[in-house]
């Protein structure tokens, strides 16, 4: 009888999921997966910035036709993003959908490299790479890594996202370093290759949650007193359910507006500081400076994230960024730099602390279709961003008018999340494996 019950506990040991016989908790290989593919997503954006110099002299073609790509990419990844994520709640579809995607993403960039054709290149680039890159950065960070995590929520994802910032100071100088070895051809090769190894084959570790391979979030039973701030709903709310709530609308607002400075502030520092009197090369720092304070800030704010409301953090980095937009208009040259500090602080910031929204307010069960909704209203407006600027240059010879359009959209984002009061949050003890309560209707 008691070898019986021996024979049973060691077959149950062995058929165990080998992500739970990890010697550490397997969330942080998640977690590690999500910022390669984060890199590789935010990376190929600053690599065709390098690259399009190049092609621009070789094809005769201008830079905005180039950048026509980069804006196409972004509109069709985030009009995909939506049913990516339905498939990403899937108990499969997340590792599914980040091998394809890579896979996908690698093979369209090879083919950019032997493009001559200007519909060529959008379509590839534009169009194919659009649909991968939500399932190649996007719903990784927001519908896989959140359910891993509730203690740690706030510096996982942190970390997660830190992958965008590292590939704005590694992959710049190697593109650079490989147009001049072998060229723009086989620098998009190289780009495709880097692609495939770092977003499509590390995809097959993903595991959508926890208790799909026998595990618990953060690795443990939470206590009381060591529940995250970042706040768990009572229940988690279907997508019907969720598109019913005034308070998604409010938080869409919210991320939206803010949306419109990752991408309008970071292609306009360099130009701005030259405005300054900057040289070229010490106008380059200001973005490596930009790049580092993004990075620093997601640890700085995750953390925050973990002590308070997800709410009151984003109110915070809205009130912070929106003070901070217009001061390089009024920083003398010999200060000039700290604008770059002050900005990477708080769009970095919120670059990782918009990825809490939804888990905290909607629960965990249907986070890919949840997050996927506002994806196409904020890739809208982070389209428009360098859009901006560059009419504020040309038609007011400065950028004062675009920075304030910066700011205000930052008091939005401020304002939108004081209004956007959870329902109720668990103040109890929580038992992650018996969390996955739908709302009632």
């Amino acid at each position: 009888m008691e070898q019986d019950g021996a024979n049973q506990q060691q077959n149950t040991t062995v058929q165990r999921p080998w992500q739970s016989r990890t010697p550490f908790f397997y969330g942080w290989v998640i977690v590690v997966v999500a910022f390669m593919m984060s890199f590789m997503t935010a990376g190929v954006f600053w690599a065709t910035s390098v690259i399009a110099i190049a092609m621009r002299e070789d094809l005769e073609w201008s830079l905005s036709s180039i950048y026509l790509g980069l804006t196409i990419r972004g509109l069709v990844g985030a009009a995909a993003a939506p049913l990516l994520g339905r498939f990403a709640d899937l108990k499969h579809g997340s590792r599914i959908l980040g091998v394809l995607s890579g896979a996908t993403s690698a093979a369209s960039l090879i083919a950019v490299s032997q493009v001559n054709s200007h519909w060529a290149y959008i379509l590839l680039y534009g169009v194919v790479g659009g649909m991968t890159t939500a399932g190649t950065g996007f719903l990784v960070m927001s519908a896989v890594v959140p359910r891993w995590f509730l203690i740690r929520r706030g510096r996982a994802v942190a970390f997660a996202t830190m992958g965008s910032g590292a590939a704005a100071f590694i992959l710049p100088p190697l593109m650079a370093f490989l147009l001049d070895w072998v060229g723009w051809r086989g620098t998009w090769t190289a780009l495709g290759i880097l692609t495939f190894v770092f977003a499509s084959l590390p995809a097959l570790l993903v595991s959508r949650q926890p208790e799909d391979v026998g595990l618990i979030p953060d690795g443990r039973i939470i206590r009381p007193s060591r529940q995250s701030a970042v706040g768990q709903p009572v229940w988690n709310y279907t997508v019907r359910d969720a598109v019913r709530t005034k308070v998604l609308w409010i938080l869409i607002l919210a991320v939206s507006a803010a949306s419109l400075s990752p991408n309008g502030v970071p292609s306009s520092l360099v130009p701005m500081y030259i405005e300054k009197g900057f040289s070229t090369q010490m106008a380059a720092w200001g973005f490596s400076i930009y790049g580092l304070f993004s990075m620093l800030a997601r640890f700085f704010w995750g953390f925050m994230a973990e002590r308070y409301h997800i709410r009151t953090v984003l109110i915070a980095i809205g009130i912070f960024t929106a003070s901070v937009m217009p001061l390089i208009l009024i920083l003398d040259a010999n200060v000039a730099l700290l604008y770059s500090a002050l900005a990477g602080f708080g769009i970095g910031g919120f670059i990782g602390a918009q990825q809490l929204v939804w888990p905290a307010y909607f629960g965990r069960s249907h986070l890919g279709a949840i997050s996927g909704i506002v994806r196409p209203f904020a890739t809208g407006v982070n389209a428009t961003g360098p859009m901006l600027m560059a009419q504020s240059f040309d038609r007011t010879g400065g950028y004062g008018f675009g920075l304030a359009g910066m700011a205000l959209s930052w008091v939005i984002c401020a304002g939108s999340m004081f209004l956007a009061k959870p329902s109720s949050t668990l103040e109890t003890n929580h038992n992650p494996q018996t969390s996955e309560n739908v709302k009632p209707t």
